[in-house]
């Protein structure tokens, strides 16, 4: 201490102590170098198992199942009957028989596509026309004609069940004096081993049931209905299988003159399917046919009548009041 009492050596201290103060600093920077490294190790030290990810999703179906294993146990007699009931209508089988709604089948298997002598062929299946109608082809036809060739004027909803297609493309290869040579064993082997694109039973999911304008909705479509465009559809689109005179006879389908207030599925002489029996005998109010023509095969699962149905809510009321037309006691229409 000097004799003012200040520490000589003050400074020298304070130095000392920012010098150690930086040693220490500098220390702790290479431990922390050393201990935690500025690069990712190339193992991580903990190891930590991975959460397990989800399932992949399943493959969305691209086509119908292969009937090339079922051809040689086909029932040939319910492919027949099957024809009868919802093709013969629009399709003649005999040789040498006339074009309807639809080409002559006779001959079909092993003949041009989309081709038949005398018939007008829409351009929607004119651009799939590529080689001879095989199993494989006429299959995946059968099973969704509009999804086959887009656009198309066949207006039949297809088959979707396997063995009912197997059916019917088995008769379908009689319809001629030389049939088609039934798969070999090993294309047989090949179409197995494909996965299938549906349920082995062949079967389509059910359908939900078809969402339909709301009674209110309806009545305000009812009165902007236009007869004249549901005649016209119904020439179209319905009159292969219907007749609409007063006294008409059944076709594939039931006379439709008065149906409009009628007892459904009740037409004196006609044959119903066991799925719409169980619905025999309601009133065919507007509402219950609005609902009937937008997915007949949605209302009752299994029906004979394989129309895929009016999806336009307004067409579909042009119908019932062209329908309603037809009828000695007209009803009014909600």
């Amino acid at each position: 201490m000097s004799k003012a009492g200040k520490d000589s050596l003050l400074g020298n201290k304070i130095a000392a102590g920012v010098l150690t103060a930086g040693l220490v600093l500098w220390a702790a920077n290479r431990v922390a170098d050393f201990v935690v490294k500025d690069e990712a190790p190339a193992k991580a030290t903990i190891q930590i198992a991975a959460l397990p990810s989800a399932a992949p999703a399943a493959a969305a179906p691209t086509g119908p199942e292969s009937v090339l294993p079922l051809l040689a146990s086909a029932d040939i007699a319910k492919g027949q009957a099957f024809v009868a009931q919802q093709c013969a209508a629009c399709h003649t089988l005999t040789n040498g028989g006339a074009n309807g709604v639809g080409p002559n089948l006779y001959g079909v298997m092993g003949a041009p596509m989309f081709a038949h002598t005398g018939f007008s062929f829409s351009a929607a299946v004119k651009a799939k026309a590529k080689g001879s109608w095989d199993f494989d082809k006429m299959n995946q036809w059968l099973y969704a004609p509009s999804d086959y060739a887009p656009g198309t004027g066949m207006s039949y909803a297809g088959i979707k069940n396997t063995q009912t297609r197997a059916d019917v493309i088995a008769y379908l290869r009689t319809l001629t004096n030389r049939p088609l040579p039934l798969p070999t064993a090993d294309e047989i082997k090949a179409a197995s081993a494909t996965p299938a694109a549906v349920a082995s039973s062949g079967s389509a999911p059910a359908a939900a049931a078809p969402a339909v304008a709301p009674a209110q909705g309806l009545s305000a479509l009812l009165a902007a209905a236009d007869p004249a465009k549901g005649q016209a559809l119904f020439q179209e689109q319905c009159s292969a299988c219907h007749t609409i005179n007063k006294g008409g006879p059944a076709g594939a389908g039931p006379n439709l003159y008065g149906i409009v207030g009628s007892k459904s599925f009740s037409a004196p002489g006609f044959s119903y399917s066991d799925a719409v029996k169980s619905k025999a005998g309601k009133p065919w109010t507007a509402a219950a046919l609005n609902i009937w023509l937008k997915a007949p095969m949605a209302f009752a699962p299994g029906t004979y009548m394989a129309y895929p149905g009016i999806k336009n809510d307004q067409t579909r009321a042009d119908m019932i009041a062209y329908l309603n037309q037809n009828s000695a006691s007209p009803v009014k229409l909600p």
